[in-house]
């Protein structure tokens, strides 16, 4: 099981440092106001709500449940 984790976390940094990480021209916002009528909603701001922190909060909610479900089994899960 070690080595398992050992090899996904070597495989991980590899994918990371294999991604390019230089920032788009223009930015977030003109990539916005540029590509708006692709996403299908009238405001743009919605648009970015929508497009954006949908995956972002999706992310979040992730993260706390693997951390609660985390701590939940480190304490030692239901007693009897």
């Amino acid at each position: 099981m070690r080595k398992a984790a050992v090899l996904l976390t070597l495989a991980l940094g590899a994918f990371l440092l294999s991604l390019s990480y230089s920032p788009a021209y223009g930015g977030s916002y003109a990539y916005y106001v540029a590509n708006w009528g692709e996403i299908g909603i009238p405001n743009l701001v919605s648009a970015i709500l929508a497009g954006w922190r949908a995956y972002d909060s999706l992310g979040e909610a992730s993260l706390l449940f693997t951390a609660v479900i985390g701590f939940y089994l480190l304490l030692g899960g239901k007693k009897k």
